[in-house]
C-alpha cells in the first residue's frame, strides 16, 4: 500500500513543479497544496516546521525540499 503523498507547494516555484512532475512520472498518487492560495495548507506548512516550498510529507516522514534520491528513499521505505 502506498504512503500518503502530499506536495505542499506555491504557484512560481520550480523546484516544486519539478517535484510534482517526478512524482507523476513515477506513477505516484499525490495531494498537492497550494500555500500561496490555501491558508488551511499554509498552517499544515507551518505546523511540520516548515516555510519553505516544496515541502513534502510521505506518510509521517518529511522532507524539505526537493531531492530525486531522498524522495525515492522516503516512498520505498
Amino acid at each position: 500500500m502506498q504512503k500518503e503523498v502530499i506536495v505542499y507547494h506555491q504557484p512560481n516555484c520550480s523546484a516544486c513543479h519539478a517535484a510534482m512532475n517526478y512524482l507523476k512520472q513515477k506513477g505516484i498518487t499525490f495531494v498537492a497544496k497550494d500555500v500561496f492560495a490555501d491558508k488551511q495548507a499554509q498552517r499544515e506548512l507551518t505546523a511540520l516546521g516548515s516555510t519553505s516550498t516544496p515541502t513534502i510529507k510521505v506518510g509521517n516522514e518529511v522532507l524539505y525540499g526537493f531531492s530525486p534520491s531522498k524522495l525515492s528513499k522516503l516512498l520505498q521505505s
